[in-house]
């Protein structure tokens, strides 16, 4: 078989959710697949970050595009038709809006719809691309894959695709990466370069309305009220209506407690991780919810939203409370960091839990489909 993969998102410098992903799949499938199937990498750059090291079936197909737009809608369509593959693997949710070859099936990974569901927390730019992109997936994509059993539903509900086309892979973790670490010299100079000081209630993802960051922020300001010391990290990169969020911060008079770090290098991730008091993860929607999974394997308590798929994805491993309740997520706070046998508790349910999740295994049953 020639099977051809959308490596651009998996090529960037900076990575965030779908890019790692990205990475993650192609690493694991370089290790996995059968030497006899040929993949083409498809990237709008020359691939960097280890995606260059390629075996022998692996071949890198660097398509060169000056513009800075519509690479995914032009020049990989282009290649797409000039050298058609057997399966095309697209794990970031576009597909060129053209017609494709038909001899090429086409496996599209969706992550979530959350802007058909709540469009008022995208720009209307983005609510509109991706509406579009989610037709164009539905009318030509012979599988979807996605990443929860709520993401599937909400797919099936949002936009009526066949249930039989949807498959549900859960996402993993860099166990390489993310395990528990003891306190070291190394580790506090990796803390001081980001301003981080214990002990501190910790935030990993893009710094956005949607992600509910306000109602976080209060729940920390009532916490603070019985655990003065405590300061609050928010760990990534500014997103969608950033400056509202910092308008509450000073609002609040918080200046001094709450820490915005930026993008955290990946090489640092789990030192922020495991120096945690606390993994906040209270967010509105989510497709699977990662970061969930990397705190536990981090060996730290988790506090996250009282529904799917939070609860899909931490089991009974994590600590569940209101996430439009700042006192309900302040009182989960409070009671994680008074109850010392509660504290244990979610550390060693979470640390078995994560132990059922891995690339390894997700990139098994994507190859297992494309097999198929």
């Amino acid at each position: 078989m020639i099977i051809g993969i959308d490596a651009s998102r998996a090529n960037k410098p900076n990575k965030t959710g779908t890019e790692w992903y990205s990475w993650h799949i192609i690493e694991q499938l370089k290790q996995i697949a059968d030497k006899g199937d040929k993949f083409l990498l498809y990237a709008n750059s020359v691939l960097t970050g280890g995606l260059e090291k390629l075996p022998d079936n692996f071949v890198e197909k660097d398509l060169k595009w000056p513009p800075k737009y519509l690479w995914t809608q032009i020049r990989l369509w282009w290649e797409l038709w000039r050298n058609p593959p057997d399966v095309l693997l697209v794990p970031a949710h576009t597909i060129p809006f053209l017609p494709l070859p038909k001899k090429t099936r086409i496996m599209v990974t969706v992550h979530d719809v959350g802007f058909k569901r709540s469009p008022q927390l995208y720009k209307p730019i983005q609510v509109w691309y991706h509406d579009l992109t989610m037709r164009r997936i539905k009318g030509r994509a012979d599988v979807i894959i996605t990443i929860s059993e709520f993401s599937k539903q909400e797919i099936i509900e949002l936009y009526q695709v066949d249930e039989k086309k949807i498959k549900v892979i859960y996402l993993g973790f860099d166990v390489n990466k993310f395990f528990v670490q003891s306190p070291s010299e190394t580790n506090q100079k990796i803390l001081e370069k980001y301003n981080v000081a214990s002990p501190y209630l910790l935030y990993i993802g893009r710094l956005e309305k949607k992600k509910n960051i306000a109602n976080m922020i209060a729940a920390f300001a009532l916490a603070k009220e019985s655990q003065p010391d405590l300061k609050l990290v928010l760990a990534g990169s500014a997103g969608h209506q950033f400056d509202d969020i910092k308008k509450i911060i000073d609002d609040n008079k918080l200046e001094n407690e709450v820490v915005i770090t930026g993008y955290v290098e990946q090489a640092d991730l789990p030192v922020i991780y495991n120096q945690a008091e606390i993994f906040l993860f209270p967010t509105l929607y989510e497709g699977f919810g990662l970061p969930i999974l990397e705190s536990m394997a981090s060996g730290v308590p988790v506090l996250t939203s009282n529904f799917a798929p939070h609860t899909e994805v931490g089991g009974e491993a994590a600590y569940y409370a209101d996430p439009h309740s700042p006192q309900s997520l302040a009182d989960g706070i409070i009671k994680i960091l008074e109850d010392s046998d509660l504290k244990q508790s979610l550390k060693d349910k979470g640390l078995v839990r994560a132990k059922e999740f891995s690339w390894r295994r997700t990139a098994e049953e994507i190859y297992q489909i494309v097999k198929q």
